[in-house]
């Protein structure tokens, strides 16, 4: 006896518009055809009744790898960038020796009154308040020896774009040796002590009133935080909405009370990484270069290093000329491996990359454009056809993970079938890579380097032939 299907179906029309291929693609088409399964249907739930079937297939996806490691940046003066720098360590003998280390200035607020400090207030403590938002790693109970050291060169308030890569020298040390254990589930506030020192050239900058708030960060120049500690832990910290600020706290004969002073944590902030590949990762892995993995058969994405799998559709455009009549019910781009762990507890925060983002490179190797914006696999579409401009109408697809099913995907539904409708939207010398975050329109239209902001170190190894394409389609016997 048949089984009835409760599948939802976004449009059983079969689309007669398109003009195929040519060329029968024979060896390919038997593949496909060992891998696709019918689903039957039951009397006339769809329009042509029995001529029609519903039918699945999962398509393999070609690729190697490459890295943009030498255009991401991490700043805040960046348009779209996430107010975050990361700090922390990573050491495996498969992906290397990783360090991040996040550089910083300090703001005050325009609004804060000068005159409320009196002249004879004496600076009583000086902490670094560190607002976490992001955790990575499998020793969280362990003591961690947070390292905070002034600039040697002043930090640019904006206009600057740092990448990964870039370092500045370094002055004096200014926090206090003192461990503290890091709690990701906990809401403890975490503070690193710093020296006075500081805290009385910052009282003493302030009650200057001849010193705007932009003086006052020159002043200082800016600073380094790294972890001290040899742990495998990596965190976020979090410059958005006052969560992390250095704090004056002081005292005088004229106060009933102790005050304090907060500087936000803010200016061309940014993340700086030391790298070392590992055994699976060629040492001239870094650039637009084209590379494989020690092991060939595996594919490997890290956001925060810039290294993802370049990706072709070629098999997908050749599945097309094994199919006369095709609408796509429902398509997925799949990244699966039994190996996917979510662990988010006080001793370890580990998972896969949980927002990934296919962006379109064109032959040349860079990000294509449309218009002034880089083009990612669109969630849906213009009626031309064309790509609607993700910061109007319409946002990129994005892939999310799914722990039931050990899979990070995402619907790519509207984009395979436009290609189907209009094979001259995709170039078959177009590939994709993923990133962990958005790219926005480039602030100079005819420059078409992208600057790709640092996401999480959120990554993973999976096996090639876990990428791929899942369809479901109506079509006729």
């Amino acid at each position: 006896m048949k089984s009835l299907i409760s599948t939802y179906i976004q449009n059983w029309q079969v689309n007669t518009a398109r003009t195929f291929l040519s060329g029968p693609a024979i060896l390919l088409a038997f593949f496909f055809v060992s891998c696709e399964e019918a689903i039957e249907v039951e009397g006339d739930l769809v329009p042509g009744g029995n001529s029609t079937e519903i039918r699945f297939v999962e398509i393999p996806l070609e690729m190697n790898h490459t890295a943009f490691d030498s255009l991401i940046v991490s700043t805040n003066a960046v348009a779209g960038s996430r107010g975050q720098i990361f700090v922390g360590k990573q050491n495996d003998p498969l992906i290397g020796d990783f360090s991040a280390s996040g550089y910083f200035g300090l703001l005050l607020d325009n609004d804060f009154r000068r005159d409320s400090i009196p002249s004879n207030a004496s600076v009583t403590q000086t902490r670094l308040k560190l607002g976490f938002n992001y955790y990575y790693g499998s020793q969280f109970t362990s003591g961690q020896n947070f390292v905070v050291n002034q600039l040697a060169d002043t930090l640019a308030i904006n206009g600057g774009s740092y990448g990964i890569y870039d370092e500045i020298p370094l002055d004096e040390m200014l926090s206090l040796d003192e461990e503290i254990i890091v709690s990701p589930i906990d809401t403890l506030d975490h503070f690193i002590p710093m020296r006075n020192d500081l805290g009385n050239e910052i009282i003493s900058l302030i009650q200057d009133t001849d010193n705007s708030s932009v003086d006052i960060y020159n002043a200082l120049k800016g600073f380094k935080i790294e972890l001290g500690s040899d742990l495998n832990n990596i965190q976020g910290i979090n410059l958005a909405d006052g969560e992390s600020y250095l704090e004056v706290i002081y005292e005088s004969p004229e106060l009933d009370t102790l005050g304090s002073v907060q500087l936000s944590l803010s200016g061309s902030s940014f993340t700086q990484v030391d790298f070392q590949p590992g055994s699976m990762i060629p040492m001239n892995y870094s650039g637009k270069e084209e590379f494989e993995l020690a092991d060939d058969s595996k594919a490997y994405f890290n956001n925060m290093l810039g290294i993802s799998p370049k990706v072709k559709l070629s098999n997908y455009l050749t599945f097309l000329d094994t199919v006369e009549f095709m609408q796509i019910n429902r398509a997925e781009l799949v990244i699966s491996s039994p190996d996917f762990v979510l662990e988010e507890n006080q001793t370890n925060q580990i998972r896969p990359a949980s927002n990934i983002i296919p962006y379109i490179l064109g032959e040349d190797g860079n990000i294509e454009k449309q218009g002034e914006d880089f083009w990612a696999f669109q969630a849906n579409f213009g009626s031309g056809g064309a790509p609607v401009n993700p910061n109007g109408a319409s946002t990129p697809i994005a892939l999310s993970y799914d722990e039931g099913k050990k899979e990070i995907k995402g619907d790519i539904s509207f984009f395979l079938q436009e290609i189907y409708n209009n094979p001259g939207l995709w170039n078959p010398d177009y590939d994709f890579i993923f990133t962990g975050q958005f790219i926005r329109r480039n602030s100079t239209p005819f420059n078409e380097v992208p600057k790709i902001n640092l996401g999480n170190f959120d990554h993973f190894f999976v096996d090639k032939e876990n990428i791929k394409i899942r369809i479901y389609y109506t079509t006729f016997k």
